[in-house]
């Protein structure tokens, strides 16, 4: 197998994040959440991206989350830095901070709220790696930036030493199959659709990056170690268990995902400190929660 796909394979939770109770960001409750993570077994890290709330966050918030859990996790296992800002200015600030902390890799969206052409995000994307110098990770998520990655742009990005994969968080696992028969053995595709995971890694991903990875990481590990082991009915037996749980967490339609998924990693012993506004907090002790936590206990 190829160094790079040994190196970043597996299950990567979207990392939360951790909040004091005046809301700011707590850098000894994003330590304490690395930490119980890498011991559920957990293949690495992404850090500073959709599900941890970065585009709410500042710069100097990034940076603390970043410091902490590198001086907790260590290399133990890889971790990869969501740098993707509004500006290309912060972002390239974001990306060569995340080299000098120690980061393993950086990715990043294409653009928020204006859609620019791709001449734009390609200029964007290259400051940033040369800011970091870092291996780089294309982050294709059309729902949030209302940009699709096209064949066009992804194979110019790819044919670069430097980008040596991409988060793909499409609705359709079929583009898995597009960045796979249109790069290297060698390029690494993470799937980022968390109901999806065991298809991502039918059609060819080397493992996930989800936002509900980090309430039940024991779920995914176990999916991931009965694909390895070719054990594909054990693998659709723990997908469809989380889809029940990620199909509970849609529930609270007045919050997002992440605010649940945030309260049943509470009720399951680990306080993140809640979510960041305009996002609405879910309430830990919720017997909807509650039971949602019960369930995953129960399946481990």
């Amino acid at each position: 197998m190829p160094a790079q796909k040994k190196r970043f394979q597996g299950v990567y939770p979207a990392f939360y994040a951790c909040y004091d109770p005046q809301g700011a960001v707590d850098p000894a409750a994003s330590r304490r959440l690395a930490r119980w993570l890498v011991e559920r077994g957990v293949d690495g890290l992404y850090l500073t991206g959709s599900s941890g709330d970065s585009i709410f966050q500042t710069a100097a918030e990034r940076k603390k989350i970043v410091e902490a859990v590198i001086e907790e996790v260590g290399h133990r296992v890889p971790i990869i830095v969501h740098a993707g800002a509004p500006t290309t200015l912060e972002s390239t600030e974001l990306a060569a901070h995340a080299s000098q902390a120690g980061a393993d890799a950086i990715a990043a969206i294409s653009n928020v709220y204006y859609q620019l052409p791709e001449s734009c995000i390609e200029s964007h994307w290259l400051q940033m790696i040369e800011a970091a110098e870092l291996p780089f990770f294309i982050y294709n998520i059309p729902s949030t930036t209302g940009y699709r990655l096209s064949l066009k742009l992804f194979r110019k990005m790819a044919a670069r030493a430097s980008v040596i994969g991409i988060k793909n968080s499409s609705d359709s696992c079929a583009d898995i199959t597009r960045w796979r028969q249109n790069s290297s053995d060698d390029f690494v595709i993470f799937n980022g659709a968390d109901e999806q995971y065991l298809a991502g890694r039918v059609l060819g991903s080397n493992g996930g990056i989800g936002g509900t990875y980090a309430c039940m990481p024991e779920l995914f590990v176990a999916l991931e170690q009965a694909f390895q082991s070719g054990d594909l009915p054990a693998a659709m037996l723990w997908q469809e268990r989380i889809n029940r749980v990620i199909t509970d967490l849609t529930r609270f339609s007045q919050t997002t995902v992440v605010s649940a998924a945030k309260a049943v990693l509470q009720a399951r012993g680990v306080d993140t400190g809640g979510v960041r506004a305009p996002m609405v907090r879910v309430a830990a002790d919720d017997p909807e929660i509650i039971r949602i936590a019960h369930r995953i206990e129960g399946w481990l």
